[in-house]
């Protein structure tokens, strides 16, 4: 029988992951997994990393928020201007800032997938869809074709990640679907279940196949985490505040667009553009 915490979507969120892998130790587990977005958007991206080193995780694969920091390297100034693309400039600059050499090249090549076989099952990790790590086609509501996407292949069970909620479900032809949901940066639509907490997912196999997928939720200071971020002079600071303080998520497009017209973001994204050319 082996244990194995599933960790995805912890945003530079050390606060938060610091209490899933206290959790994670109590539940004896042993292997971890990640399924991409470990940082951006929160203040501790490198300590994150280095959490993680110290419990030897034997699968990572590349978030949406990893691949922007290949897509922002090769970005043209000129062109890369959307609301949220500028949002990305600056953010995955102030990780570069902090982050080491190791853990940025590492974070350059990551692969889009990552297949384990554990007793009989055969398992595939991917932030969204195999050859995609962004978009909404695995939203919880999203149409039971894209999940058969997903899930094609020579496989038992897909994890993905992205959507930051929990969800369990099956593929057509009859492949189980798992998201862990966020570590670091909790949300809901629905007020009732909003809380200020981690999720992670603890799997429970052994020679006959699943025994027990247990979502976790753990408490963690929140608080901390936003005045650590306030203190390091977190870019879109007030975006992250507010989803930690009302698990909410606040990075709409339209919102982001507001607060780069507010703060000239657009010149500093330009600047980081025009640097990273030379």
């Amino acid at each position: 029988m082996v244990k194995i915490a599933v960790l995805s979507d912890v945003h530079g969120n050390a606060t938060a992951l610091e209490a899933v892998l206290a959790d994670a130790q109590k539940q004896h587990v042993d292997e971890y997994w990640t399924v991409g977005d470990m940082t951006v958007r929160g203040p501790e991206s490198e300590r994150c990393l280095t959490l993680l080193d110290r419990v030897h995780p034997t699968a990572y694969v590349l978030g949406n928020h990893e691949e922007n920091y290949q897509k922002v390297m090769a970005a043209n100034p000129n062109t890369f201007t959307k609301p949220k693309q500028i949002m990305a400039t600056v953010l995955t600059a102030f990780d570069r800032r902090q982050l080491s050499s190791t853990h940025f090249e590492r974070l350059l090549n990551l692969p889009m997938t990552v297949i384990k076989h554990v007793g009989p099952l055969t398992i595939r990790l991917q932030h969204v869809l195999p050859t995609v790590a962004s978009g909404h086609a695995l939203a919880p509501t999203a149409s039971q074709a894209n999940f058969d996407q997903a899930a094609e292949g020579d496989v038992d069970i897909v994890i993905y990640a992205h959507t930051h909620q929990p969800i369990m479900r099956y593929a057509t032809t009859g492949q189980l679907i798992l998201n862990a949901g966020t570590v670091g940066l909790p949300t809901a639509i629905n007020p009732h279940l909003r809380q200020p907490r981690a999720n992670y997912l603890l799997l429970t196999i052994d020679e006959t196949g699943l025994q027990h997928a247990d979502y976790r939720a753990v408490d963690f200071d929140w608080q901390r985490a936003i005045t650590i971020a306030q203190n390091t002079h977190l870019p879109y600071f007030e975006f992250y505040e507010q989803t930690l303080r009302t698990n909410t998520y606040q990075y709409a497009p339209s919102a982001v667009a507001a607060y780069n017209t507010q703060h000239d973001m657009a010149r500093e994204a330009r600047k980081i553009l025009l640097e990273n050319r030379h």
